[in-house]
């Protein structure tokens, strides 16, 4: 039968107030091993919380103090078996008399005071560091630590553990993936999975060519994409009980090589206009959204946006991997029309230029003076077209005055935008 054996200490007041600790009793004993320090207190403890695993002085096995406010702690020993050293440090207590005291128990029956057994010296009313000392362990046995203190006063305090019947053998973890050795396209998902032994709470740090690169706790996969040819995979395992931290074998990844793929310049086109995408790096070729598009399954489609839209281009290499560029095509749909220039020969806005209008190739533009008469008009608006402040460009110079204009952005007759306003003439 697998033995239980039960550590016990005594505590006199801690400073700061605490409800009920969670473990005021046997049954929700707190475990401690090798290498993790426990922080406890025991404000807010009773001196007994269940028939069975009484606290009080009158339980078989009693220790050498009276237990009032008890909370308590357990450990399991090593196949080997032995010693253990319960060490309490840093032990601040509130008012009142008294300090830690603790004993260790062992017992045949789970959190049964009738069969509680004092395995250990018994330490009474001690506000300084001592070490319970436990020897002749059973091995693979379970141990309880119970700490108490006195009824008007309450300890905080630290507990640790060591000896020989708490030495772990080392924590070993080994690393595997989905794919052994098959070579992968960069945007394939690896699930890595890590086996790990005596290891409690296990966390698991993954590398890949030693920079850290994520971390999972308590046996989770952990997923990764977009690896370089050769990357090697690596984790340290981390125990909250299990020997020092332990690495992992390497996994070195084989990833299909890299292509370079192009989706083109940036493009303007006026509204209703089309422009020609110039896709390149690929072997077969995708392009999204399609709907605009002549063919979307081409390198180079002819676009023809309704708004301003952002091309994704995706590019297939001879491996069938999958790689990513985008393009924006900007769709203009307005100019900008300054209202006043200066005809005076000096070189210096001598036309009247109109920003952005070279995008509407069959724009008519239509000026007229206030009394309603054309005083220019044409159909595009080239540079050697652009008005230069004479009578439907005779030579004839027109009066500095404000004149009045019609624009027509019409393309291919798919839409007829009209803008109107006035411009005036400077000398």
């Amino acid at each position: 039968m697998k033995k239980l054996i039960i550590i016990l200490l005594i505590t006199s007041g801690y400073i700061t107030s605490f409800a009920q600790p969670t473990n005021d009793n046997c049954t929700g004993a707190i475990d401690i091993c090798i290498g993790n320090i426990k922080t406890g207190n025991t404000d807010g403890a009773t001196a007994q919380v269940c028939a069975t695993c009484a606290d009080g002085p009158t339980i078989v096995g009693s220790a050498c103090f009276d237990m009032e406010k008890t909370i308590w702690y357990q450990f399991t020993t090593n196949a080997a078996g032995g010693n253990a050293d319960i060490a309490i440090s840093n032990i601040v207590c509130s008012m009142g008399a008294g300090g830690i005291s603790g004993t260790v128990y062992g017992a045949t029956a789970t959190c049964n005071s009738a069969t509680y057994t004092s395995v250990s010296n018994c330490v009474v009313n001690s506000t300084a560091d001592f070490t319970i000392n436990a020897v002749g362990l059973a091995a693979n046995t379970t141990y309880y630590i119970l700490i108490a203190s006195e009824t008007a006063s309450s300890c905080g305090f630290d507990i640790s553990i060591s000896g020989t019947a708490m030495i772990l053998p080392p924590s070993l973890i080994s690393i595997s993936n989905n794919i052994g050795l098959t070579t992968i396209c960069p945007e394939d998902l690896v699930t890595f999975t890590a086996s790990t032994m005596n290891c409690t709470n296990p966390r698991v740090k993954w590398f890949i060519d030693g920079a850290q690169a994520g971390e999972t706790t308590n046996g989770e996969a952990w997923t990764r994409n977009y690896f370089n040819n050769g990357n090697v995979v690596t984790a340290e395992l981390w125990c909250d009980c299990g020997g020092v931290v332990s690495n992992s074998n390497a996994v070195t990844i084989n990833v299909h090589p890299y292509i370079t793929v192009d989706a083109g310049p940036y493009t303007n086109i006026p509204f209703g206009g089309s422009t020609q995408l110039k896709g390149s790096g690929g072997v077969t070729y995708s392009w999204a959204p399609g709907n605009t598009l002549d063919d979307p399954n081409i390198a180079d489609p002819i676009a023809t946006p309704l708004s301003s839209t952002n091309y994704i281009l995706t590019a297939t290499s001879a491996e069938g991997c999958n790689f990513y560029a985008d393009v924006i095509v900007n769709v203009l749909d307005s100019i900008y029309v300054p209202n006043t220039f200066t005809p005076n020969a000096d070189g210096v806005n001598d036309t009247w230029q109109i920003n952005l209008i070279d995008f509407f190739p069959k724009a008519e533009v239509t000026v007229f003076d206030r009394w309603g008469q054309i005083v220019f008009k044409t159909i595009g608006y080239p540079t050697s077209a652009r008005w230069d402040g004479t009578r439907n460009g005779n030579g004839k110079q027109l009066p500095a005055s404000t004149y009045y204009y019609t624009i027509s952005l019409s393309i291919d007759s798919k839409e007829e935008r009209v803008k109107t306003g006035s411009v005036t003439i400077i000398y």
